[in-house]
């Protein structure tokens, strides 16, 4: 038996993968926060759903890159969509994943915030395409 797909009947997947977009878009509001006004509690809150978004989205790639080869067995139309999706929300995780190390290795200040922002803003961007793919997959646009 392989990995479980789906829970209660639902697709795991299109159930995990709403946390770690939240998380993650909410992580430059607080970011500009912590710049605007006094560092805590936005930098440390930013730092929280950071942690939060990669620790759920470790379960959701995961459950995708599942899904991703369930549907490449079955020869469907969607393999280069799904690729498109998965490699774009991977790089996400990926560079939300080392932004915590860099974060972590620090000793903090404004400069690190302005560069956090800066790049989260860039992650963000990239998430929402990769938001965008998903959705063509799940609601069947193939324009």
């Amino acid at each position: 038996m392989g990995w479980p797909r789906r829970f209660l009947g639902l697709p795991l997947h299109p159930l995990l993968v709403h946390f770690p977009l939240v998380f993650w878009l909410c992580t430059p509001v607080l970011d500009g926060l912590a710049i605007a006004r006094q560092p805590q509690p936005w930098w440390q809150l930013a730092l929280g759903v950071t942690i939060a978004g990669v620790a759920v989205g470790a379960f959701a790639v995961i459950t995708g890159l599942l899904d991703y080869v369930f549907l490449s067995e079955t020869a469907s139309n969607d393999v280069r969509l799904a690729a498109r999706h998965g490699v774009r929300t991977g790089v996400v995780w990926c560079a939300m994943t080392v932004k915590l190390l860099i974060v972590a290795m620090s000793d903090g200040g404004r400069l690190l915030m302005a560069v956090c922002l800066i790049a989260d803003l860039a992650i963000c961007a990239l998430l929402l395409q990769g938001f965008y793919l998903g959705t063509r997959i799940v609601y069947g646009d193939y324009r």
